[in-house]
């Protein structure tokens, strides 16, 4: 009984020890320390499939992702709404200049600077696309049914309107690349100006 004892104690101890070195490995060399490498016949994401965890290098993110073993998942974290191209054509608007900052992967703050002597109004309503090889796509949302406030905003002393944005509820956390968030410009036509902007780390 004792020898089935130490035995067992020794099947288990070697188990946890194995599911720490795993552990431990994933964190210093990104990967398990026994693994199967998949590529997919794509070489920039890479899935290392070990003993009690798997590990995904997506090109979105800087750092792998850690799953459990057996747990769904893939590197397409936001996909395009079945490649549906922009049908958004913004304009250059004179004396219209924007900045954009604070950027993080759920928002950032937009100021938006208009000289015109005819004051234009803006409201919350948006929307953000992602660039791929040169083109603009849309981007699926988290909901469907959706709405900004119909709130006009008139630019203040300083011919300045600041939106600080947060579009998790909507686009939820966008991956590493290129975007822009597209706003109407409310001066009586369908003018839409674009900020464009790169996330480029995920902090």
């Amino acid at each position: 009984m004792k020898k089935w004892l130490k035995i067992t104690l020794w099947v288990v101890g070697g188990i946890i020890l194995l599911f720490a070195i795993d552990l431990i490995c994933i964190f210093t060399i990104n990967r398990p320390l026994f693994a199967i490498k998949e590529d997919n016949g794509d070489s920039v994401n890479l899935i290392y499939r070990g003993l009690f965890y798997d590990t995904y290098n997506c090109h979105e993110f800087s750092v792998p992702q850690i799953k459990v073993k057996g747990a769904k998942y893939t590197c397409v974290v936001l996909e395009f709404d079945e490649q549906i191209e922009s049908n958004y054509k913004p304009t250059e608007i004179e004396n219209i200049s924007t900045d954009i900052y604070d950027i993080s992967l759920t928002g950032a703050t937009i100021v938006i600077k208009d000289t015109n002597e005819k004051q234009n109004t803006y409201t919350d309503w948006y929307v953000i696309e992602k660039e791929e090889n040169g083109n603009w796509y849309q981007l699926d949302t988290k909901v469907e049914d959706y709405g900004f406030n119909d709130i006009a905003y008139l630019p203040n002393e300083n011919n300045e309107v600041k939106f600080v944005m947060d579009w998790e509820w909507l686009y939820g956390k966008l991956p590493l690349g290129s975007y822009r968030i597209l706003k109407k410009v409310n001066d009586g036509s369908a003018n839409i100006i674009s900020i464009e902007f790169n996330i480029a780390t995920t902090s």
